[in-house]
């Protein structure tokens, strides 16, 4: 169970290594919110094998897998009551998803930090690929204004920021939905 809350709390948006994007405040509006998880209301945390990428492996140590219970609530899901999920469309005509995690953060206005990801739905299976600001070019950095923590201020800078480096990462962990 720690596994997965860590995959969504720092794998979700490594945030402490400081390449994936954040912010202090949620960048979704709620009128970009979408709800595609239908009625799942839990998930089974798989990660690609890292000695061969074709194969998944359920997370977490036998007898204890990871897994998440999901509640819709409002315009965003809850998972384990603690994490706060929304989606909004990615603008390009895919079939991917924007996600934005709140995590529970004492330290922060708020009580939360946000962690961006992307997402895509195949069948019963939510797949995300964490994109990563080492891959924005220095031009977008500068005009975004990122700091060392790549932390976003805009929904338009997020936006921009995941269009210009989804392409560059791929797919390693996916939940099983039931």
């Amino acid at each position: 169970m720690f596994r997965l809350k860590t995959c969504l709390a720092a794998a979700l948006c490594a945030l402490a290594v400081g390449c994936a994007f954040g912010s202090n405040e949620a960048l979704i509006p709620a009128e970009d919110v979408v709800l595609p998880l239908d009625a799942f209301t839990l998930a089974d945390t798989f990660v690609q094998n890292s000695d061969d990428p074709t194969l998944w492996d359920r997370s977490g140590n036998e007898g204890a897998y990871e897994n998440y219970t999901l509640r819709q609530e409002a315009n965003g899901y809850w998972l384990d009551e603690t994490f706060w999920l929304v989606f909004a469309s990615l603008d390009d005509g895919s079939d991917e998803y924007l996600m934005q995690v709140a995590t529970p953060e004492e330290s922060v206005d708020g009580g939360y930090v946000y962690n961006y990801a992307v997402g895509k739905i195949v069948g019963e299976r939510l797949f995300i690929k964490l994109p990563d600001c080492d891959d924005l070019p220095i031009d977008t950095i500068n005009e975004l204004e990122l700091d060392a923590d790549c932390t976003l201020t805009t929904y338009a800078g997020l936006k921009r920021a995941v269009a210009e480096t989804k392409g560059a990462i791929s797919y390693t962990t996916y939940y099983q939905l039931r």
